[in-house]
C-alpha cells in the first residue's frame, strides 16, 4: 500500500536514521521538527554518572556541520586546541567550543492525526550541558528513569532558535508495551564514534592547512588474512606525437625537350661498275678455217 500514517512515517525515518536492519539496530538521533510534536521516551539514566559530556567544535556547511572534540581541558581556554586558536584568529567557518550532554533514550513518536505512537527506537538526544540539571531534577522526583515513561513536547516552530522542550511523567504509558524497556542497543556504546569525531592535533592541523582531514585507514587485525588488492587501472591519456616541422620541398624543374632539326639520311654510295678489259681470245684452240674465216 502506498498510503501510511504519520506514526509509520516517523518509525521509518527513525529506523533509517538509526541504520536499522533485521539483525543490527544502530542508534539514531532524537528529532522533532514541528511545534507541539510529541514523543514518549524512556531515559537510559539511573544515576548522573550515566550521562556523557563533551566539548565540541562544529565545522561549517562545507564540512556538513561535522563536530570535532575540543583538545582544551574543561574550563580551559588555552592554545592546546588548534581549533580554539583558529577561532580566536578569526576563522568564522569553525564554531566556538560548546559543552554538550548526550542522553540515551528509547523513543516512540506520536502521529498528530491518529494520535498513535510508533515503535520505540534507540536514539541520542544532544542538548546543551545545562540540560543535565533537568535530568537531575527528574532523578530526584522519579528515581530510576529507565523505569519511567515521559512525554516530551516541542515548543517552537520548525527552524526556530527559541525552541524549548517540556518533559512530563505519564503514568498511563508507564508499561513495556507502550515503550520498550530493552536498552540493549546501548551496550558498549561509544558516544565519540556516534555524535562527534575525536581527531588528533596533527590531523586538525592538516585540516586547517588543507581544508580536509587525512583519510583514515582501518588497521588490519594481527594474523588476519588480507586478500591481495588488485591495483586499480590507471587511465593514461593517449599521447599525441608533436608535429615535426617539414621544410617545404622545392619541386625539381623538369628538363624541357630540346628541338632537334631532322637529319637527312646519308646517301648510300652506289658502287660504280669497274671496266673490265676485254678477254683475250683463247689461243688454246686450233684455228679452223672455213671459207677464209677462222673460228
Amino acid at each position: 500500500m502506498s498510503n501510511f500514517t504519520y506514526a509509520q512515517y516517523q518509525d521509518t525515518i527513525a529506523k533509517a536514521q538509526a541504520g536499522s536492519t533485521a539483525n543490527n539496530v544502530k542508534v539514531g538521533f532524537f528529532k522533532m521538527k514541528n511545534d507541539k510534536d510529541e514523543a514518549l521516551v524512556r531515559i537510559n539514566v539511573s544515576t548522573m554518572e550515566d550521562l556523557q559530556f563533551a566539548t565540541v567544535h562544529q565545522l561549517g556547511a562545507a564540512q556538513k556541520w561535522m563536530k570535532i572534540s575540543c583538545h582544551n581541558p574543561v574550563g580551559s581556554y588555552g592554545d592546546t586546541c588548534p581549533l580554539c586558536s583558529a577561532v580566536a584568529a578569526g576563522n568564522t567557518s569553525i564554531g566556538k567550543a560548546s559543552k554538550k550532554v548526550y542522553v540515551q533514550m528509547l523513543v516512540s513518536y506520536k502521529d498528530p492525526v491518529t494520535n498513535q505512537f510508533s515503535a520505540a527506537v534507540p536514539v541520542i538526544w544532544e542538548r546543551p550541558a545545562g540540560f543535565a540539571r533537568e535530568v537531575a531534577n527528574l532523578l530526584r522526583d522519579y528515581g530510576n528513569l529507565k523505569e519511567r515513561v515521559f512525554k516530551v513536547t516541542r515548543n517552537g516552530a520548525a527552524g526556530s532558535m527559541q525552541t524549548t522542550y517540556s518533559i512530563a511523567y505519564i503514568p498511563l504509558f508507564d508499561k513495556p508495551e507502550a515503550v520498550s524497556t530493552d536498552f540493549g542497543a546501548f551496550t558498549n556504546f561509544n558516544i565519540a564514534k556516534h555524535s562527534f569525531w575525536e581527531k588528533s592535533i596533527e590531523d586538525i592541523n592538516t585540516f586547517l592547512t588543507t581544508g580536509s582531514f587525512p583519510e583514515y585507514v582501518k588497521p588490519a587485525q594481527e594474523g588476519a588474512y588480507v586478500a591481495p588488492q588488485a591495483a586499480a587501472p590507471t587511465y593514461t591519456a593517449p599521447v599525441q606525437a608533436a608535429p615535426v616541422y617539414q621544410a617545404p620541398v622545392t619541386p625539381t624543374p623538369v628538363a624541357q625537350p630540346v628541338y632537334q632539326a631532322p637529319v637527312a639520311p646519308a646517301a648510300t654510295p652506289v658502287a660504280q661498275p669497274v671496266a673490265q678489259p676485254a678477254a683475250a681470245p683463247a689461243t688454246d684452240r686450233p684455228a679452223r678455217n672455213f671459207g677464209g674465216f677462222s673460228f
